[in-house]
């Protein structure tokens, strides 16, 4: 049996240790119960392995100076953070030792446990922000290292509503917020209009993939104005004379799965320094006050 001392106290039984060139403990399996010491309280690194459902990943990782980094629990665990406490499975810490990231649950999808079954055992937890408030279940919540909310990720199916200033959407997958707790950026759960300096577009984006929710396709600046968003649109561009000079349409993808279905690649508008910059395949940019456009479906 092999144990190893850290500045949170023993690690017993361990096994598979990885470690720095420096002879760091980078990560390891325990494998039997025990208890390390943290900010956030006395917690049980994962020791059982024996079921579908648990992920066989290291029990603990840490950075290079000795810092916890990950930890996956024994047992879901109530960990206190800057919104309430909550439920956890998963920790991930900055290097400063504060706290980066929760996950409420941490299971395996395969075919032996689907992602229903997983979400059988998650419950709805609630929030409550300026722009809205909901109850709804969650993968993750990620935090800054002040302990502010940086993102909140969605379980897949999960939507909300929620208030800004460009109007009220529908949005799936979560949302990013600034430091200051303004909303950063959204993922509409459908096309949704918004008005912008070249008229209305429908902000979508079908490609997206609710994995994170620290960016997202529809983005605001720090002062609320509209900063980033894709669309299905077609852009055309004139230039000063009138003269239609680009026209931009949403690329088509064939799938990887099936040769016989296509998907639509959305563009990529930013407007920034007076300028819109569409991305497609390369990125082109045209001065809003010697340009104009038209938008159409």
């Amino acid at each position: 049996m092999m144990n190893i001392e850290t500045k949170y106290g023993p690690l017993l039984d361990i096994c598979a240790p990885s470690y720095y060139k420096t002879g760091q403990l980078e990560s390891c399996i325990v494998q039997q119960k025990t208890t390390i010491h943290t900010a956030y309280g006395d917690l049980i690194p994962q020791y059982h392995y024996d079921d579908v459902r648990h992920k066989h990943i290291p029990s603990v990782i840490f950075y290079p100076d000795g810092t916890l980094k990950n930890i996956a629990l024994d047992q879901i665990t109530k960990i206190k953070t800057t919104l309430g406490i909550f439920p956890a499975e998963l920790l991930l810490f900055h290097p400063n030792g504060a706290l980066k990231k929760i996950f409420p649950l941490n299971g395996k999808l395969s075919a032996y446990w689907s992602e229903e079954m997983e979400s059988e055992l998650t419950r709805p937890l609630k929030f409550n922000f300026s722009f809205g408030a909901f109850i709804k279940k969650i993968i993750s919540l990620t935090f800054y290292t002040d302990g502010k909310l940086k993102s909140l990720a969605l379980f897949p199916g999960e939507t909300v509503t929620l208030t800004t200033a460009l109007g009220t959407f529908v949005v799936k997958t979560g949302f990013s917020l600034y430091p200051d707790g303004t909303l950063k950026s959204i993922e509409p759960a459908k096309p949704s209009k918004i008005q912008t300096p070249i008229g209305e577009i429908r902000a979508f984006d079908p490609l997206s993939i609710g994995i994170h929710a620290d960016t997202n396709s529809l983005e605001f600046t720090e002062n609320h104005q509209l900063k980033k968003l894709k669309t299905l649109n077609q852009i055309d561009v004139f230039n000063a004379n009138g003269d239609k000079i680009d026209t931009f349409s949403p690329l088509k993808k064939r799938s990887e799965l099936d040769d016989d279905i296509y998907f639509s690649v959305p563009l990529s508008l930013e407007f920034k320094d007076g300028c819109l910059h569409i991305e497609h395949q390369l990125k082109h940019s045209y001065k809003l006050s010697t340009h104009t456009f038209a938008v159409s479906a």
